[in-house]
Formats: structure tokens, sequence, C-alpha cells
């Protein structure tokens, strides 16, 4: 299902079942597996393969060429092969050529940095980076402003997000923090 204003770019596959929100924007030789769903304003850029079980909320950054798995213990005619699921949760951003290992969640507003293996489940507004990544810093809303790990929260939504982030974007960090 394509909702409003979904752009696609060229070579692209979608499979059945999939379901894109309002705003979301597939570059340049992305594949959709079945039954994904990509929540509204979300961004998949070139070369990405977005598989079953993962699932991508509202206004996540997916970079080029960044890699999902599905399954812990891939092999070939295995007869119980399981999905296993991974969250993007709202306002991620994964950096370019990343690698996701399945089973884990990507919190609210963290970013992965490019090139990074994510092997555990990171937690809302906070940098990760190497390989494995590693907690590495605390990030404001709009990623501009990298803060000391365990900075307070009522710290993490910085003038730079309110200069930034669109108006629906920063009322749900805020809400975040609020709720947190």
């Amino acid at each position: 299902t394509l909702k409003q204003d979904v752009k696609v770019w060229h070579f692209c596959h979608l499979r059945k079942g999939e379901t894109l929100e309002k705003d979301v924007s597939l570059a340049k030789d992305v594949f959709i597996d079945c039954d994904v769903q990509i929540g509204q304003g979300s961004r998949i850029q070139n070369g990405v393969s977005i598989y079953k079980g993962v699932r991508i909320e509202p206004w996540c950054f997916v970079g080029p060429h960044v890699i999902f798995t599905n399954d812990m213990y891939p092999r070939v005619g295995n007869k119980k092969w399981e999905i296993v699921e991974t969250f993007l949760n709202t306002g991620c951003s994964i950096g370019a050529g990343a690698i996701i290992i399945c089973g884990i969640s990507i919190g609210e507003f963290s970013m992965v940095a490019a090139g990074s293996i994510v092997t555990k489940s990171v937690p809302p507004f906070h940098l990760v980076m190497g390989t494995p990544a590693k907690l590495n810093k605390m990030i404001c809303a709009c990623g501009q402003t990298q803060l000391p790990l365990h900075t307070e929260k009522k710290k993490i939504i910085r003038s730079c997000c309110q200069a930034n982030l669109n108006e629906v974007v920063l009322k749900k960090a805020e809400a975040l923090i609020k709720n947190s």
C-alpha cells in the first residue's frame, strides 16, 4: 500500500503486502520485502534492502547501502527458519554502510555512525559508532549537537533542534522527553 506523496525512484522492488506511509521516499535500487511497514516521512537511501521483520516508525533516515538481517542463524535448508524482528523507532538515523543485526531496537532520535556494526539495542537520543557499535555520546533531537553521556533529558532539546526540525518532528521529540 502506497499512501499520499510516496516517492519511489527507479530500480526499486516492492513486494506484496508492504505499507509505505505518507511522504516516504525510496531512493534508487531499494528492495522492500513483503509485510514491511515504513512510517510517515521516512527516507530510505540508495541500495538498501528492508527485509521482512524490519519495522520502521515515522521520520527515520536509513543511509545508503545500510544492511539489515532478519535471521540469527542463516542456513539453506533450515526447517525452523525464524524471522527475528528489528525496530527503528521514531526519528532515528542510520549512517551509510552500517550493518544492523536483527533482534535489536534503534531508539528514538538516536544515530548510528556510518560503517558501524550494530549488535545491541541503541537507547533513545544516543550516538553509537564502531565495530561493534558502542555508545559514544548523547545526541540532540536534530542530530547537530553531541552531548556527554548521561546528559539530563531536559537538556536534549536544544535551540538547534527548534531551528532545524519541522514542527511535527520537534513535537514528537519533546513529547518523548516529557513522557520518559
